[in-house]
């Protein structure tokens, strides 16, 4: 699939995920992608697979300048995203550690926008608390108080019989017991923007420890995997995690699955995000994100 560029009339008929304001839910991985090697998260790590939109002499030079800076291919992958791409659609499979316990996977459809910064989350399976998640970076969606809200469509007939809908503050303390990381902070993007972050501080501290360690796939697509070591001293500490392993997309350079673990030796989960079924820049209007 190749990348369609913005267009204005995409952001005029727009309305409207971690890292995402989630919760906790049953147990599913879907049949189609293994089990990662490692622990959790449902991707499987493939040698040797060739990318079938490059050509050997650029994917060669890609490669080269991979192995000698495996921080710029995600400085790439941000520079294309903000160049091409305005919205995308995707399913999102989330397993994440919070206050120590590993909740169950979770299947969520979602919709996202960059302009207004849009994201329409629909449970398809492993729902907890919420059905539905929508947050808009709209005046709509800010309380009295300035606080940032979502929109959400609790989970359960017997709930819903009570109220249809309800609005949450996405840095509130419910959210935080329920999810690693605010709705506000879902998608490639922030993926991207986090992840240079801290590898800008780690290096600068001197403790930054970044690898390319060869190629993988996700969701039948060649990616390059990315391995990144922090002294990480447990939630509330400076550094996000002790180890990180990033698939990037070899076509389109975006961040398809993303795993954080606890110690170095990726024995322990701390979060597991994967990204399938991607359709960027697809013909949205208003009612995509209509709650």
């Amino acid at each position: 699939m190749s990348i369609r560029p913005r267009t204005s009339a995409l952001f005029t008929s727009m309305a409207c995920a971690a890292a995402v304001f989630y919760l906790g839910g049953v147990q599913l991985i879907p049949a189609a992608l293994p089990q990662d090697e490692q622990r959790g998260g449902p991707v499987v790590l493939v040698e040797a697979v060739t990318p079938a939109a490059a050509t050997a002499a650029p994917r060669a030079a890609l490669l080269e300048q991979v192995r000698r800076n495996p921080g710029w291919l995600a400085e790439e992958g941000l520079r294309r995203y903000s160049e091409n791409v305005a919205a995308y659609t995707c399913t999102f499979w989330k397993q994440e550690r919070i206050k120590g316990k590993l909740r169950k996977m979770e299947k969520i459809a979602v919709t996202y926008a960059e302009a207004p910064h849009s994201v329409f989350m629909r449970w398809l399976s492993g729902a907890d608390q919420a059905k539905r998640v929508l947050w808009r970076d709209h005046p709509d969606f800010v309380s009295g108080r300035g606080e940032k809200l979502a929109k959400v469509e609790p989970n359960g007939a017997i709930v819903r019989l009570l109220v249809s809908e309800v609005e949450m503050p996405i840095h509130g303390s419910r959210a935080k017991n329920a999810s690693r990381a605010p709705i506000d902070q879902f998608g490639f993007r922030k993926a991207l923007e986090l992840f240079l972050a801290d590898n800008a501080r780690g290096q600068s501290e001197g403790v930054l420890d970044l690898r390319y360690e060869g190629e993988g796939e996700v969701d039948d697509r060649a990616t390059f995997k990315l391995v990144r070591y922090l002294p990480y001293e447990g939630d509330g500490g400076r550094w996000p995690n002790a180890k990180l392993v990033m698939h990037i997309d070899q076509e389109w350079l975006l961040p398809t699955a993303v795993y954080g673990y606890t110690d170095r030796d990726g024995r322990e989960l701390l979060c597991s995000y994967v990204y399938t079924d991607i359709t960027l820049n697809p013909d949205l209007d208003a009612s995509a994100f209509r709650f």
